[in-house]
């Protein structure tokens, strides 16, 4: 959705185009519902003149719309892509980056795709603050899986809620996706966090207190709902791909936090890595329950 992405729409409009037939651009006036009070005073800052602009042009399809939420965004690209006969829709945000070899990939993999596969998900890098720094979970992987890539353009397959399909089972292929949605100023992170899917998930204020203001090399737990995946974030080890100095943003990694706001910290951590555990303790009863029942 190409809202308040200025400073990314060129630059992955230029590594889409290359490799697809079309690009369906969901342009809204406003954001989403899930914060009323944002919905009703912002105002998307990209224009379709930045959109038009690129070499890719005659490639995009421009959907205008006011959607409430995420996946009606999604599913009205999806519809669009079936009713103009397209095999497969592809998702790629406009901070998401593959490599030109994980695109020959990609497309070699879709057109030879069993007919009984019908979505796809990537692995994934999640990068932090800038493109010098990427998220590590507990073990110190810094690799994850996306909740979906391409879907089938079947009639009975949708968006269920904001990126995950209703399909049960995804094939994942390892052609990592360079995501720079967390490679952001403050304001565009504070404008991200009251507008997104996940604006009612957690304590918004509090997170972007603790973790984004006064995030150094040693802050840990990174995300409210994943801490233990998203545990630290650290310098990222593995050879840049040429798109990246787009997003080699200063970063101030020896932060220091006073002393009460580190204490709150530490309650906060408590909290949300306590919150974690118990919701995946209830996960994997209900996971138990639904075996027992089969």
């Amino acid at each position: 959705m190409a809202y308040n992405v200025s400073r990314f729409i060129p630059h992955v409009l230029e590594n889409i185009g290359p490799h697809v037939d079309k690009i369906f651009v969901a342009f809204p006036s406003r954001p989403w519902s899930y914060n009323a009070k944002s919905r009703s005073e912002n105002k998307n800052t990209t224009t379709l003149e930045m959109i038009d602009s690129s070499k890719w042009n005659h490639k995009i399809e421009i959907i205008i719309g006011d959607w409430e939420r995420e996946e009606d965004t999604r599913n009205s690209c999806l519809e669009r892509a079936r009713n103009e006969g397209f095999e497969w829709l592809i998702t790629q945000d406009a901070d998401e980056f593959y490599t030109d070899a994980s695109w020959d990939q990609i497309n070699a993999c879709l057109k030879n795709m069993p007919t009984e596969i019908n979505a796809v998900r990537t692995t994934w890098y999640n990068f932090w603050k800038s493109s010098h720094y990427i998220i590590s979970d507990i073990y110190g992987s810094i690799k994850d899986v996306n909740a979906n890539f391409a879907l089938r353009c079947r009639p009975d397959i949708y968006f269920r809620r904001s990126r995950n399909p209703n399909v049960e089972r995804s094939l994942v292929l390892d052609v990592p996706c360079y995501h720079y949605g967390w490679v952001m100023s403050d304001n565009e992170m504070w404008e991200k966090l009251s507008t997104w899917a996940h604006s009612n998930d957690f304590d918004v204020a509090q997170w972007y207190r603790f973790k984004w203001m006064n995030w150094s090399e040693s802050t840990r737990y990174l995300n409210a709902r994943h801490p233990l995946q998203w545990y630290s974030a650290i310098r990222f080890p593995l050879e840049q791909p040429t798109f990246s100095h787009h997003f080699a943003l200063d970063v101030d990694p020896q932060k220091t936090m006073a002393p009460a706001d580190r204490i709150r910290e530490i309650a906060y951590n408590l909290g949300i890595v306590t919150r974690a555990r118990v919701r995946r303790i209830r996960e994997g009863l209900s996971s138990a329950k639904l075996i027992d029942r089969s």
